[in-house]
């Protein structure tokens, strides 16, 4: 027997049965889900087929294709409450011998994400303190997918994780997730230059791989002023007459485009400096 682990409810399930006879005639194959009969072949009597309703199983009679080696039914219109479960076929040979043989294989219906998660707002590159605001959203399923962030290979701590936001369901029940990231970059969450983010979509209950996003982002440091120290060059005043003499006024004028502080020495035999004006100018 074949059947799929996860049958999407998107799509039609097909449940397969394969036997070998022998030398013994087929009397009937019969199909069950969780032990009620949903479908009967038996090819020596009429009708040859037989349905009965079962709760989540809807055949297409036209797809049906049974004979002494294979019996091959497909299902349509599955719901996750209804459609999943245990299913079985069941092969007997006729008399003399009544001999039965049966496989079971159980089935989960569930609508996974096609597609993997996606990031959004995420910018090319930021700087040492800036802060980082994204999204993850995931591809629509049912059940809805859930969403984890990392952060350099390690989930991100629940205080930077917003709550998350479902869509409304469409008309196909399938629903969308969106979970936030949000926090102020800091060395802490740097590796070098850059911040690896990785989302993962994972389906509860479900054994199948995750889907994962990874990005990274480039950190660059904060731009640094620089104030450039030229030595201002200034006139020897020895060489300039008339000199300086005793109990002369000199009047000094600095003019700067930053705040800065100055300091004079005049040197002159026995010469004292008695007073000094400085202002400064933008």
């Amino acid at each position: 027997m074949t059947a799929p682990a996860i049958a999407d409810p998107r799509e039609d399930l097909d449940l397969d049965c394969h036997f070998d006879m022998g030398i013994e005639k087929l009397y009937a194959v019969k199909w069950y889900k969780d032990d009620q009969e949903f479908f009967r072949y038996m090819p020596y009597q009429q009708p040859h087929v037989k349905m009965f309703p079962v709760a989540g199983v809807h055949m297409l009679p036209h797809e049906t294709s049974c004979g002494q080696s294979r019996c091959k039914v497909r299902l349509t219109g599955l719901t996750r409450d209804h459609s999943g479960g245990a299913y079985r076929c069941e092969v007997s040979s006729d008399a003399p011998a009544f001999r039965l043989a049966s496989e079971t294989h159980n089935v989960t219906v569930a609508a996974l994400p096609k597609v993997n998660p996606v990031i959004v707002g995420l910018r090319d590159s930021y700087q040492l303190g800036d802060v980082l605001a994204v999204e993850c959203r995931s591809s629509a399923g049912d059940p809805i997918p859930e969403l984890n962030w990392y952060i350099n290979d390690v989930k991100a701590p629940s205080n930077i994780v917003g709550d998350s936001i479902s869509s409304s369901p469409k008309d196909d029940g399938l629903e969308h997730r969106t979970v936030t990231l949000r926090f102020q970059i800091d060395r802490k969450y740097t590796q070098g230059n850059f911040i690896r983010l990785r989302c993962v979509s994972t389906v509860f209950g479900i054994p199948v791989s995750p889907q994962t996003v990874i990005r990274n982002v480039a950190v660059k440091a904060q731009p640094t002023t620089q104030v450039n120290n030229e030595k201002l060059h200034w006139p020897d005043v020895s060489s300039n007459k008339p000199k300086l003499q005793i109990n002369s006024s000199l009047l000094c004028y600095c003019y700067c485009t930053v705040i800065a502080y100055f300091s004079f020495r005049i040197r002159a035999d026995k010469l004292t400096l008695a007073s000094c004006v400085t202002a400064i100018a933008p």
